[in-house]
């Protein structure tokens, strides 16, 4: 039946499903906000939900406080640097300082001092809070199984003197206040110290329960390390801050200002600690030595009498005082390359370095001055490395830089140090050789006389020591009287008036942000997802034909159930304007004086085709034309519900020739318009449409009448309706705003190429007059334009019956 196609054609409808495929992939910037106003009261209750929610979460969620401190960690001890005593037992490694501070040790100590093994809470409707030394009761603990973990047992009280303890399970006791309560884990005794506000609180509009938690306190000390957070705020100055946080804000001070008073405690114990054990061994040396010089005394009177001699000549004592000389200083060679030896030996070991425990191996040697300036070189690289690492991570080029500068560093002590040992080792062939000849040159010398002087040497050198240690012991004694703590508190910590979660500014604006980005994702998803004609501009768009658009139709602002004539109701309103102007419209398409067809459809039902078909007709009757609509969409008949008329007889009927013309005619109230109805639905309306007869009843029609107004059924669903749209004078296309699919406006360009209807026109129906500012203007070859900016309420286009509007349909019209 179609007529041949050529080639160029199904080009240009390969082009337009090409176009098609851009329906939304192409971003359209009137779309997005046309969009966004549309659901521009979503937007807003997003960001009213949002906020509401950011309110809750801040009313609702427990404040956190936080309380810190600011301390200054020294490197040496004042008093022995009163008194030039070597702080072997100092350290200036902040970083194991600080890991003091974490330990469980000083949170233990802490624990210790604060009233922390029972907690205290009150909780209500949503919040608990923990009453930290401001408890209404107070629990004494007697006895508890070292093994029990954190507990909770809640407290009813019954009166001033009874109540119940409830844990686990809903196990309960009954007790009395004051007196002993044996429980499985533990003993304790129940105090009431204000029953008044207890009453007050358990008898509110929104009650209080009051509970207690028996703590472990290994647990309460390693919870404790671990929220308290430790910040070196000046690796130079050696100064560390150091902060708690916690639901009770004097809690969170008592704990910090505890843990600085523990750490300074500590700081000084060990430091007398060390000191005692000194001390100790400056004491046991003195007993040591003491016998000694006791025994080499007894000796020398011994050799005396058993020897008969008082004394030695002057040659003998010139001879030992030389040798004692030489013998002192190949001692103090030995010693000194001893140490060298041993800083040569630290160094070429792996781990880590630690200047301040060499240098006093170095202490008043000769080599002190040459090597010490070395090791303050290798301790400052170490300090730069340690500060490095707190901002830099191990194995970064940073890093390793200076670990390459260190290495240089150490072996440059390296060097040095075997070179002072090689001239150490000169010195003492030296002495040797010199010991070798003065006793060759002493050969002479008697032998009592020799082991009499050798006794009374180690005399003296015991007697020489025993005083040394004397001298020690006494400094270190009023050493350790002066020993203060070397942790300066430079800002106490106070009482925390504003807490620092929740932020009210940071949780509303983050709350805000999500909201405008769920917001936006809404927007976007429902952009994405849009698929329906919103304008004029997209049917030119998407279509490749070049399609004319009559006009557009908008809202009729009342609700009607069905189709219907309405132009006829306020000839001056902005609808019936919209009509006269698709008349006008038609004037342009042909201007032959004779009697013309004008054939309606659509892709789908509910379009509207019908309504513009009868108001179409209305508003052309109105201006003097004689004007007849034909309704052949015969599956789904509309005309005779619009114009209030039995559906016995019409165009089925006169198409099997049942009827006759005249009988079938209508006519409506409004002069110059009638109508004939579909009649009853018959099994083929196809071919009935199809059997030649349509064209007779036409042409008897246009002897009577000017134009003759086709409704045909939607090509979209069946094709019924092409014939008689290839033959119409004015084919017209309906599409409905917010109701056609993008792709429909794919069979224009079907009817078009397809069917050879090259004169086919569109008017977009249903177009909300308030939403006009995306794209709904429209204009074409001919240069004429229409337009309105008037707000309507609901379509007329319902195909049942309308329902009456709701708050939430008038609040979302809004």
């Amino acid at each position: 039946m179609q007529d041949h196609i050529e080639p160029n054609e199904l080009k240009k409808v390969g082009t337009t499903q090409d176009r098609l495929t851009t329906f939304n992939t192409e971003f359209d910037l009137g779309l997005f906000v046309y969009i966004f106003k549309k659901n521009l009261i979503w937007v807003l209750l997003t960001l009213v939900l949002s906020v509401v929610v950011s309110l809750l979460y801040i009313r609702y969620s427990s404040p956190i406080y936080n309380a810190s401190t600011l301390i200054q960690i020294e490197k040496s001890n004042k008093a022995n640097k009163v008194l030039e005593v070597d702080d072997f037992y100092e350290t200036n490694d902040i970083s194991a300082e600080i890991e003091l501070l974490r330990s469980n040790l000083i949170a233990k100590n802490a624990i210790a001092r604060l009233p922390l093994e029972v907690s205290y809470f009150t909780q209500g409707q949503f919040l608990t809070n923990e009453i930290y030394r401001s408890s209404p009761f107070e629990v004494e603990l007697l006895l508890k199984d070292s093994n029990l973990t954190s507990t909770r047992i809640d407290l009813n009280f019954e009166n001033e003197r009874n109540g119940a303890l409830i844990w686990g399970d809903d196990q309960k006791k009954e007790i009395t206040f004051g007196e002993v309560v044996e429980l499985p884990f533990a003993t304790l005794k129940i105090y009431i110290l204000d029953y008044q506000r207890i009453s007050k609180d358990i008898k509110a509009v929104k009650p209080l329960e009051y509970f207690f938690v028996l703590n472990n306190q290994a647990s309460l000390a390693k919870e404790l390390s671990n929220n308290l957070d430790i910040e070196i705020q000046n690796l130079t100055a050696n100064t560390v801050k150091l902060s708690y946080s916690d639901n009770n804000r004097l809690k969170a001070q008592e704990i910090v200002s505890t843990i600085v008073k523990e750490f300074k405690a500590y700081n000084v114990e060990k430091k007398k600690q060390s000191s005692k054990q000194i001390l100790q061994f400056l004491t046991d040396q003195i007993n040591a030595v003491y016998d000694q010089q006791k025994s080499a005394e007894k000796e020398i009177q011994a050799f005396k009498r058993e020897n008969n001699i008082s004394d030695v000549s002057e040659v003998s004592t010139i001879f030992v005082d030389r040798l004692n000389q030489i013998d002192e200083a190949r001692v103090d060679l030995e010693i000194q390359m001893s140490l060298l030896d041993q800083i040569t030996g630290s160094l070429n070991t792996e781990g880590d370095i630690d200047v301040y425990e060499l240098l006093p191996i170095l202490a008043g040697s000769s080599s002190e001055g040459s090597i010490s300036k070395l090791m303050d070189g290798l301790n400052d690289l170490l300090l730069e490395r340690q500060r490095m690492l707190y901002t830099t991570k191990e194995g970064s080029d940073p890093v390793k830089k200076i670990d390459y500068q260190i290495e240089i560093q150490k072996n440059l002590i390296i060097k040095s140090v075997k070179s002072l040992r090689e001239k150490l080792q000169e010195r003492l062939d030296s002495l040797n050789k010199k010991a070798e000849d003065l006793e060759e040159s002493y050969f002479d010398v008697p032998d009592q006389e020799i082991e009499l002087l050798r006794l009374k040497r180690t005399y003296d050198i015991n007697e020489k020591f025993y005083t040394l240690l004397l001298e020690k012991k006494t400094e270190y004694s009023i050493s350790q009287e002066g020993f203060v703590s070397n942790v300066n508190l430079l800002d106490a910590a106070k009482l925390p008036q504003a807490p620092i979660s929740p932020n009210k500014e940071l949780i509303i604006t983050s709350f805000i942000a999500l909201g405008i980005l769920l917001s936006m994702i809404l927007v976007i998803l429902k952009y994405l997802l849009h698929n329906k004609i919103t304008s004029v501009a997209e049917i030119q768009n998407y279509s490749h034909a070049n399609v004319s658009v009559l006009g557009v139709v908008p809202k009729y602002k009342k609700d009607i159930p069905i189709s219907q004539l309405i132009v006829n109701r306020n000839p001056k309103s902005i609808i019936a304007e919209a009509f006269r102007s698709i008349r006008t419209n038609l004037q342009f398409i042909s201007k032959e004086n004779k009697p013309k067809i004008m054939a309606v459809t659509s892709t789908v039902s509910g379009e509207g085709k019908t309504f513009i078909a009868i108001n179409l007709g209305g508003i052309i009757a109105y201006g003097g034309k004689k004007v007849i609509i034909l309704d052949l969409d015969m599956r789904k008949p509309k005309i005779h519900k619009g114009f209030d008329v039995e559906n016995t007889r019409g165009m089925s009927t006169l198409l099997i020739e049942k009827d006759e013309i005249e009988n079938c005619i209508h006519h409506s109230k409004q002069e110059n318009l009638d109508f004939i109805t579909a009649g009853p639905v018959p099994p083929n309306p196809s071919e009935l449409i199809i059997n030649g007869k349509l064209d007779n009843i036409i042409d008897y029609l246009k002897q009577s009448y000017d134009l003759i107004i086709c409704d045909n059924p939607p090509v979209g669903l069946v094709t019924d309706g092409v014939e008689v749209i290839q033959k119409a004078d004015y084919p017209i296309y309906i599409f409905r705003a917010e109701y056609s699919k993008k792709h429909f406006i794919h069979s224009i360009d079907r009817l078009m190429h397809e069917s050879r209807i090259h004169n086919l026109s569109v008017v977009l129906n249903g177009v909300d007059p308030q939403k006009q500012s995306y794209g709904y203007g429209y204009g074409y070859g001919y240069g004429y334009g229409y337009g309105y900016g008037v707000g309507y309420g609901q379509g007329y286009y319902d195909e049942v019956e309308a329902k009456p509007k709701t708050f939430w349909s008038r609040f979302k019209k809004k």
